[in-house]
């Protein structure tokens, strides 16, 4: 874990250091960056700048392509949104809207946001760009604009492509322009449901409901980039930006980002200032020369990612599992734990589920 500050904090911090560093260790996740945004001060980095596959982060670029596009009067926000067959037809994490039923570019940014929707993210990218190639001309754009150099996209919902990359500052550099330049969506990312048609869909942010003040922003998984999550939580006028990247479950993407957010908000509240805060744009890069995108299929712990072994019969009581899936439950009891993923860039393999979560 590198401190930014150049000196570390003295003893005052030490509580708040001892967190962060219990906090990577035992959730074991990939890069991370914590910012606080109110002063943009960089309060924890490590590895911010690895290239990694970004997942559903990706739909945060979307989403500020189609907010700048409903500000200069191309969309509407209250406007239809087609959608089309190719649409229609993304893998999952959809929506599945049947071809009768209305749909608004508010509708398709919510549904894109909170459901991780793949259908409405594919259908926003043909309403702006014309098509998904069009649209991906405008995040790379954008993203260069932005100052987000080691990032680029190949489509506009984080499905897995080997050329799509971002990195964890380059992330935070995409949140904070998004509460910059568009105060007036944060409510978009911070709403915990949404209502389409007769469905009602819940944030897919497990922080909305278990860390205090947690207001956004998306979560993404793939096998290859493992689970991620940029989350932004607010306490008393004061806003933590998070970005975590490769968590191997769920429940350590958000312990890692909980106690990376606590941290800073204890920094805040009861530590001196540093003597020179290092703000993002100054953050030293942490991989000056690009490496190959680290895959987590192999690390992963979801069976869809073929890592975990053969499932395990649970006997009840008094019984006894006999033949194959007895020999399959001493295998899987006596197996080794699964090596490290090699460091190269996997082939675009979709699985069922992915850049939904």
């Amino acid at each position: 874990m590198m401190w930014t500050d150049g000196t570390r904090w003295a003893c005052a911090v030490m509580a708040a250091c001892a967190l962060l560093v219990t906090s990577a260790a035992a959730s074991r996740a990939g890069p991370t960056l914590l910012v606080d945004a109110t002063t943009g001060e960089v309060l924890s980095s490590e590895n911010a700048d690895a290239t990694w596959f970004p997942a559903s982060l990706t739909k945060l670029m979307t989403a500020y392509v189609a907010f700048e596009a409903v500000k200069s009067g191309k969309l509407a926000w209250n406007g239809p949104l087609a959608l089309s067959d190719k649409a229609r037809g993304q893998p999952a994490t959809r929506i599945g809207l049947k071809a009768h039923i209305p749909l608004t570019i508010e509708g398709g940014v919510r549904g894109m946001i909170m459901r991780s929707a793949n259908d409405f993210s594919m259908a926003l990218a043909e309403a702006i760009g014309g098509s998904e190639e069009g649209f991906a001309d405008i995040m790379n754009a954008t993203a260069k604009r932005l100052g987000m150099t080691r990032t680029r996209f190949a489509n506009p919902h984080g499905l897995p492509d080997p050329q799509q990359i971002t990195t964890a500052r380059d992330m935070a550099i995409l949140t904070l322009a998004l509460l910059r330049d568009f105060p007036d969506r944060a409510e978009v990312f911070a709403t915990p449901q949404f209502v389409i048609h007769k469905g009602t869909f819940h944030s897919q942010n497990e922080l909305m409901r278990t860390f205090p003040g947690a207001d956004g922003m998306k979560t993404g998984f793939t096998c290859g980039a493992g689970y991620n999550i940029v989350a932004s939580a607010t306490r008393n006028g004061r806003r933590m930006i998070v970005v975590v990247l490769g968590g191997v479950t769920r429940a350590a993407r958000a312990q890692t980002a909980a106690e990376l957010l606590q941290a800073g908000f204890d920094h805040v509240d009861g530590v001196k200032r540093a003597e020179k805060p290092v703000r993002l744009a100054e953050l030293p890069l942490s991989a000056p020369e690009l490496i190959p995108v680290h895959d987590m299929s192999r690390e992963t712990q979801t069976r869809k990612c073929g890592n975990r072994g053969p499932r395990v019969q649970v006997a009840r009581p008094g019984t006894k599992i006999k033949g194959e899936k007895a020999k399959a439950q001493a295998a899987a009891k006596g197996s080794a734990t699964q090596t490290a993923a090699k460091t190269t860039t996997p082939q675009a393999v979709v699985k069922k589920g992915e850049a939904g979560r």
